[in-house]
């Protein structure tokens, strides 16, 4: 009797781990199991940033929401929870979608550590606004920032966002970090 016990709480604990792995990203976010097969580089930035404007651009955008692992991961113990708490309106935002016009065909991309943006030297003083380096003090060190324009071919002006990143074995998204501790950016 006791070992067919331990064989069903086995099964039960193998479909209950199956069952967590199907649902995957941000608490179930949708599409956010699709958001897997973007490696977490530069090349894997670009497809996702990329094939995002497709036709389940609001799943992909939702599937980038943080986890609050996500938040302890980025951002200082002392601010990690109030910016959850900040980035909890964008979230519940219908129209917090990451998209842009589509004659807008390219992207540019540019990157910055946490490091070089709390430095304010190479991409993040080149390309980043100036609202990062009010907050880079309060980034985890070791991150890669990416920011973004989708644009028109040989133009630069564009459709800006900034804030992709790479943690936990995912993508999420902290979209202009500044506005959320109450600041305008110097954009």
């Amino acid at each position: 009797m006791t070992r067919r016990r331990t064989v069903v709480a086995m099964m039960l604990l193998i479909f209950a781990v199956a069952a967590c792995k199907k649902e995957g990203g941000a608490a179930g976010a949708p599409g956010a199991s699709s958001l897997s097969k973007y490696p977490g580089t530069e090349e894997g930035a670009k497809q996702l940033l990329t094939e995002i404007r497709g036709s389940d651009a609001k799943a992909m955008t939702l599937a980038l929401r943080p986890t609050s692992a996500d938040y302890k991961a980025v951002f200082t113990d002392d601010v990690a929870g109030k910016l959850e708490e900040a980035y909890a309106k964008l979230w519940s935002d219908p129209n917090a979608v990451i998209g842009a016009d589509p004659a807008n065909t390219e992207l540019a991309l540019w990157k910055a550590t946490s490091e070089e943006l709390q430095q304010w030297t190479g991409e993040a003083s080149a390309n980043f606004p100036g609202g990062y380096k009010r907050v880079a003090a309060k980034l985890k060190p070791g991150l890669v920032v990416y920011r973004w324009k989708y644009v028109k071919p040989g133009e630069t002006a564009g459709m800006a966002y900034d804030g992709l990143i790479h943690v936990n074995g995912r993508w999420s998204w902290y979209p202009k970090p500044w506005r959320m501790m109450g600041g305008d950016g110097g954009e």
